[in-house]
């Protein structure tokens, strides 16, 4: 079958789907203009039996294995089923981890300039989620209950195209793949995960994610960094999820209002590193917490229960110029914040919660829970101990060299993200980016080492953590967009018999721009290679597709290494990229 045909065969399907579907079910009300499940859904999703009762800051937090892999050389990891208890009140729960961890994986800790090579076995058995499988999905498919394919993708690695864990490059239970990871990157926090296609929203809470730290001479990770930083016990990482148990225990994962996938999943249950709502005993001083926002749809907004600041000295690719003094830290899906939290002057005894005001769906969900809003306001605790810590003062500068500003880009590209309703009920069907789908062959082509302005425009109701794989970003900022406008003129019968068209080229929204441009926020100010496009707004951001870009200097790009050949980008809320949210890119 050729490609113009296989395209059309499968939107037909999907559009046939959708259109059988539709018809017999009942209108709802929509929730916002954007990719928002309905009201209808999110109570669905809340009364799906929500989780036991269970006890908040009873449970230890735990810190996961350390693989110490500075000096270069081959590692194993193997993903295998496990059996986790994530709360003492649950028995234990089928899950699957990575390197004999039930749950989750170890930590590696890498450094600049030490490759590694990381032998992965696929030992996976029955899926613990198979009942939450879509088979309508593009690439998931009924094997995967029983015999589930994955692979790894190093999340913002700056990895050849062979090793960057593409979705349709997956391997069977039986298997094992060689991940080559150059390591040639500023000292940051990475994380690694599951990406195949069409059941990433399902072995990610499963289980199949893990830390990967990245060192260098001055962020060495020991006790006499140059830069002054907590080590040791006083840095701990934070793989935060939310999750829905049935009253067995087991994970819950309910089914959407049109088919089996849903919207969005939002879970009514803190998790962080495998424990529900677990404290921490932190000593008198500073520590450093490397945090990842792991979830499948959820945005958090942290703050602390006392008001105290977090000082933000890293983001996704690079630490920052200096540390950003924050009451707020909202994180999206996909997202890493490294933070330090100065504990020197509290009491022996104080209870500290790490808290969260942020809605589901972000920025416009239910703002109560009569509405339907499912929240978390609390993620975990610290618990202050009589035992003195690290007690230096936070550093005021970080980097030997500072972050400078990009010369002007060579081209400017325009990229769109839009969402598909069905019809009859209004419930979200996809999410796409360019009104394309993912096998299409109007895809993104970017010339190595070249410098491009990537303009996001979201004309959806909701945030949108757009990743784009190998590289890192810099924003330049976020402008409202006239989206009705913008849609009469670009989309103007965007439905389930468009979806999948394009245009493409995607149009300028330049002339439906409203309003300057507004600066990032001071902890967006670094490298990042996940953004949040926030609702109604074009989002400006500078990219280098490669180590070698003319007029700037080798430490001007946070990575050393320039590829060619076939990446993605997507929308980094799981849902979102498993249902058409995804396209690739070539560098050429």
């Amino acid at each position: 079958m050729n490609f113009k045909t296989k395209h059309t065969t499968r939107a037909m399907q999907r559009r046939s789907f959708i259109k059988t579907v539709g018809t017999g079910i009942a209108g709802a009300s929509i929730l916002s203009a954007g990719f928002s499940p309905s009201l209808g859904t999110i109570v669905a999703q809340a009364q799906a039996g929500g989780s036991p009762v269970l006890s908040k800051f009873t449970e230890q937090l735990v810190t996961p294995n350390l693989i110490n892999a500075k000096a270069g050389g081959t590692f194993s990891l193997v993903a295998a089923p496990g059996l986790q208890r994530f709360h003492s009140s649950l028995p234990l729960t089928s899950t699957w981890g990575y390197g004999g961890m039930p749950y989750l994986g170890p930590t590696f800790e890498a450094k600049r300039g030490a490759p590694i090579n990381v032998i992965v076995s696929n030992n996976l058995g029955p899926h613990p989620l198979a009942f939450a499988i879509d088979t309508s999905l593009h690439g998931a498919v009924e094997a995967d209950k029983v015999s589930p394919r994955t692979n790894v993708h190093l999340h913002g690695g700056n990895t050849e195209p062979g090793s960057d864990g593409h979705p349709d490059a997956t391997f069977l239970p039986g298997a094992t793949y060689n991940y080559r990871f150059q390591n040639n990157q500023e000292a940051t926090t990475l994380w690694y995960h599951d990406h195949a296609l069409g059941i990433t929203r399902l072995n990610v809470p499963t289980g199949l994610a893990g830390m990967y730290w990245m060192r260098d001479a001055r962020d060495t990770g020991l006790a006499d960094n140059p830069i002054g930083l907590p080590s040791g016990d006083s840095e701990v990482p934070l793989i935060i999820q939310d999750k829905l148990f049935n009253s067995d225990g087991t994970m819950a994962f309910p089914a959407g209002p049109l088919q089996i996938w849903s919207p969005e999943f939002f879970g009514d249950t803190s998790v962080v590193n495998g424990k529900v709502w677990p404290n921490l005993n932190v000593k008198r001083g500073v520590y450093r917490f490397r945090l990842v926002n792991a979830s499948n749809a959820r945005v958090y907004s942290l703050y602390l229960s006392n008001k105290q600041v977090m000082f933000q000295i890293g983001s996704d690719g690079a630490l920052l110029n200096a540390p950003v003094p924050l009451t707020h830290l909202i994180i999206a899906p996909g997202e890493r914040a490294d933070f330090l939290l100065d504990f020197t002057n509290i009491a022996a005894g104080t209870t500290i919660q790490l808290k969260n005001n942020a809605p589901a769906p972000f920025p416009n969900g239910p703002r109560s829970p009569r509405q339907g809003g499912i929240f978390l306001r609390e993620i975990m605790q610290f618990t202050v101990t009589s035992t003195t810590g690290f007690t230096a003062a936070i550093p005021a500068t970080l980097r030997a060299t500072p972050i400078m500003a990009l010369p002007t880009p060579s081209r400017v590209r325009n990229v769109s993200l839009v969402e598909i309703a069905d019809p009859a009920s209004g419930e979200p069907v996809m999410g796409l980016l360019n009104n394309l789908m993912w096998d299409t062959g109007q895809i993104e082509q970017v010339g190595v080492n070249t410098l491009e302005q990537w303009n996001i425009i979201n004309t959806t109701g909701d945030m949108h953590p757009i990743h784009i794989h190998l590289i890192q970003f810099r924003v330049l900022g976020r402008q409202t967009l006239d989206v009705p406008g913008y849609m009469a003129a670009v989309y103007p019968a965007l439905d389930p018999m468009t979806m999948g068209t394009g245009p493409w080229p995607i149009p300028s929204a330049d002339a439906f721009a409203r309003g300057s441009l507004r600066v990032p926020d001071a902890n967006e100010l670094g490298w990042k290679d996940t953004v949040q496009a926030n609702p109604g707004e074009i989002t400006r951001v500078l990219v280098p597709f490669g180590a070698q870009i003319p007029g700037v200097g080798p430490s001007g790009v946070p990575f050393g290494e320039s590829y060619t050949g076939g990446y993605v980008w997507h929308c980094h809320i799981l849902d979102h990229e498993d249902n058409e949210m995804m396209q690739k890119y070539d560098i050429v």
